[in-house]
């Protein structure tokens, strides 16, 4: 019984294993014919220069349908023909925008496979106006160390970029954005930087219209300062500033982050105010001086203060010698002067130090110009000076 049992599940495995050789016998031996759906099949559109030469460029290409077709012959010849399927449009004698129906053609190795079927023979291409626009660039420089010396300003050599496309796509740009990064500049350097098209809204803008995408970069000069804190001084536009003062009630930020050449000195750095009726707070517009750089994104701070009209005010004040020699006397005539100044503090808050420089002075008696100091925003009416006679000190 145990032995009859046995051939049964001897003779089982000898029956499967002959069913696999004969699958393969017939499947590699014979080679049958079959029908194969293939989809997605890549679409070349031919004569797109042509197009654009007439004026006309291609919209909305990711919009087009996914092309499929049911090719037929013997599996082997159905595997190898799967790549070298595809199909293809000519765009060449389309001559006006809108929608413009174009039939497909397929590409296939017709001596192995043939086209059983397809299913989308003609598409509809929708073209728009070509045109050309200047595109403003902006640079955005990334990974800026905070803890740095120094602080990296990167320029654009060129202003904007000329972009060619359809009418709709080329009209929505708003930018084209050079991404710089701080991390790898250790010097000054001029590099060919990438860029992006972006829209008003900061989203990234698609290619496909775009006609002319070989050159994609601009020169960028990028500029390695030493970081130091600057005063932000707070004035008035010229065409006010005569006849009006600002008094501060608040301010963003009392310093500024800016980079310093070499050789140059500077204490402070203006903000900007044009009064208008009925403000008080004010977006200030920093004026960087040559040799001084400040972050773009630095470049405003909000102001809070009310526009003042200037008074004439009066102040007495006693002046001083600076600079006298060892060993002499500076005898002043008078010893106070009167200053004529406008401004729109009262004169009981206005400190002024009036002083004489006798260090360079060769004559026993000579009119010294009046030099006038504070700390308050004023407007000095005329200049001052005094006589001073030099005696030997006591």
């Amino acid at each position: 019984m145990e032995k009859i049992k046995n051939s049964k599940l001897l003779l089982k495995i000898l029956s499967a294993l002959i069913a696999i050789v004969l699958w393969f016998a017939i499947t590699y031996t014979e080679d049958p014919a079959i029908s194969q759906t293939l989809t997605g099949v890549n679409l070349e559109i031919k004569g797109e220069n042509d197009l654009n030469a007439n004026g006309f460029a291609i919209v909305n290409k990711d919009e087009l349908p996914s092309l499929s077709v049911v090719i037929r012959g013997s599996r082997s010849n159905v595997i190898s023909a799967l790549g070298e399927i595809y199909a293809s449009v000519d765009v060449s004698s389309v001559k006006n925008t809108g929608e413009n129906v174009i039939s497909v053609s397929y590409s296939y190795p017709s001596d192995r496979v043939v086209l059983e079927k397809v299913r989308v023979r003609e598409l509809t291409v929708e073209t728009e106006a070509l045109i050309s626009r200047e595109i403003p660039v902006k640079i955005e420089v990334t990974n800026r160390d905070k803890n740095s010396d120094f602080i990296v300003k990167c320029e654009s050599k060129i202003d904007a970029v000329t972009v060619s496309g359809a009418e709709n796509t080329v009209y929505n740009i708003a930018y084209a954005k050079v991404r710089v990064d701080a991390s790898k500049i250790s010097k000054t350097n001029t590099q060919e930087c990438l860029y992006e098209l972006y829209t008003e809204k900061g989203e990234l803008v698609s290619e496909e219209s775009i006609v002319n995408k070989s050159r994609r970069t601009v020169t960028v000069e990028s500029t390695v300062y030493e970081k130091t804190e600057l005063a932000v001084k707070v004035v008035l536009s010229e065409e006010s500033r005569e006849d009006y003062g600002i008094l501060i009630k608040n301010i963003e930020k009392n310093t500024v982050e800016a980079g310093i050449s070499e050789g140059i000195e500077a204490e402070y750095i203006e903000a900007v105010i044009t009064p208008q009726k009925d403000k008080n707070t004010y977006e200030a517009e920093l004026i960087v001086p040559d040799g001084v750089y400040v972050k773009e994104e630095d470049m405003t701070i909000s102001v809070t203060g009310e526009i003042l009209p200037k008074e004439l005010r009066e102040i007495t004040a006693q002046v001083e010698a600076v600079n006298v020699p060892d060993g002499k006397t500076a005898v002043i005539s008078p010893k106070e002067k009167t200053v004529t100044l406008k401004s729109i503090e009262d004169a009981s808050n206005i400190k002024l130090k009036l002083s004489v420089d006798v260090g360079k002075m060769t004559e026993a008696e000579k009119i010294l110009p009046v030099q006038i100091e504070t700390d308050s925003d004023i407007d000095i009416i005329g200049t001052y000076s005094v006589l001073v006679r030099m005696e030997q000190g006591e």
